[in-house]
């Protein structure tokens, strides 16, 4: 009997080692997926979460290892930067930090409570999600290439654009919030722009994005954050109808009063010196002016949309409300503000014109370019697979 249960016990023992094995063997397989997405350290980090950065950094990882497009993205980011590549370290998040630098003691130190960063969405937004490792703060990198387009489309170049390149532009910038436009513009940059006005166009962006950081840590700040004003909201919204939201995480809700004070404190809280608030200010104007573009053309496609006429206030009524409640910097020329409102107007009535005349070029799912091929603001077809991975 002894020999037996000596026996029985062995035999158990050879099962859980050939079973250990084998989910060894299927724990090595899981951890394959991230590379080359993530380096070793990152890797080890997914599958051991300790905090919100290590939350964040799966949260990157597993969406650009399930969108075979962003895949692609971020493999050609990896190629580049191959000997010291990390995940982490390719989002940029000089944009809160800036804004964090520039708070009082205390709300930097309130600040620094929370974690923060860039993910990769195609909605184009900012966003908190709530976890059990506190609250996350988020802004989705596709918002870079809105403002990309619609700074060539908005900014006065003396002429040197031409109008069909401008129309072109606003249409990438549209369809981007469209969530129809692919977003491998790394891959696939959609023309070749002057690089005097490729600086230009980019120049407002990092204080987009700092007005943005500052909005939403001003949510936090103003304790606008609350367990009971909670959804589920998705990092990838479905493109096609055969298709279902990918990844739907619980999100803060806002309401439209709260959106207006985080406005100004973006701007306010933080102790920039006159040059860097008219900058931010002028900078967030002109994001507000391109969603007031965006709002209108949305509202041709989609006449009810809940997210826009319920949940913010519209882009118009923040544009108009920063630029009454705010203490002007030195340098900003209030009258000048006011008159691009004409100017936003114009392009408005333009683009509404265009998608009624031209629905189909919103709707559809792929690419727009700037030009036809082999023109000075296009150059040569680029061929999926063939001019890049």
């Amino acid at each position: 009997m002894e020999e037996n249960v000596k026996l029985n016990m062995g035999i158990k023992s050879n099962n859980f080692c050939v079973n250990e094995e084998k989910q060894m063997d299927e724990f090595d397989i899981q951890k394959s997926f991230y590379f080359p997405v993530c380096n070793k350290d990152e890797i080890e980090r997914i599958f051991n979460i300790k905090n919100a950065r290590d939350y964040l950094l799966k949260l990157r990882a597993d969406t650009i290892i399930d969108n075979m497009r962003l895949f692609r993205v971020y493999r050609n980011k990896y190629i580049a930067n191959e000997k010291n590549w990390s995940l982490e370290e390719s989002f940029d998040d000089s944009h809160y930090k800036i804004f964090i630098k520039n708070l009082s003691d205390e709300l930097r130190e309130k600040s620094n409570k929370v974690t923060y960063g860039n993910i990769f969405s195609n909605n184009p937004n900012g966003k908190t999600f709530a976890t059990q490792y506190g609250p996350i703060i988020t802004i989705s990198d596709s918002l870079t290439y809105f403002f990309k387009f619609m700074n060539l489309g908005l900014m006065d170049f003396n002429g040197r654009v031409p109008d069909s390149v401008c129309i072109n532009s606003f249409r990438i910038a549209i369809r981007v919030f469209l969530r129809t436009e692919a977003l491998d513009f790394l891959m696939d940059p959609r023309g070749i722009v002057p690089h005097d006005i490729a600086l230009l166009i980019h120049s407002t962006i990092p204080y987009q994005m700092q007005f943005i950081a500052g909005h939403e840590f001003s949510h936090y700040l103003l304790d606008h954050l609350s367990e009971s004003k909670i959804s589920k909201k998705p990092i990838f919204y479905a493109l096609f109808p055969n298709e279902s939201d990918y990844k739907s995480l619980d999100t803060y809700n806002i309401n439209q009063k709260q959106e207006f004070e985080a406005d100004i404190q973006s701007i306010e809280w933080p102790n920039y010196n006159s040059a860097d608030k008219r900058k931010i200010l002028e900078s967030a104007l002109i994001f507000f002016g391109s969603l007031d573009i965006f709002e209108s053309v949305l509202h041709i496609i989609k006449p009810v949309n809940p997210y826009y006429n319920t949940s913010h206030p519209s882009a118009l009524d923040r544009y108009k409300y920063l630029l009454s409640n705010i203490q002007y910097p030195k340098g900003f020329n209030v009258e000048d503000w006011e008159r691009f409102l004409t100017t936003i107007d114009g392009f408005r009535r333009i683009l509404c014109k265009d998608i009624s005349e031209n629905p189909g070029l919103y709707r559809f799912y792929g690419s727009v370019y700037l030009a036809e091929p082999n023109t000075e603001w296009r150059g040569r077809r680029l061929i999926d697979r063939k001019d890049y991975y």
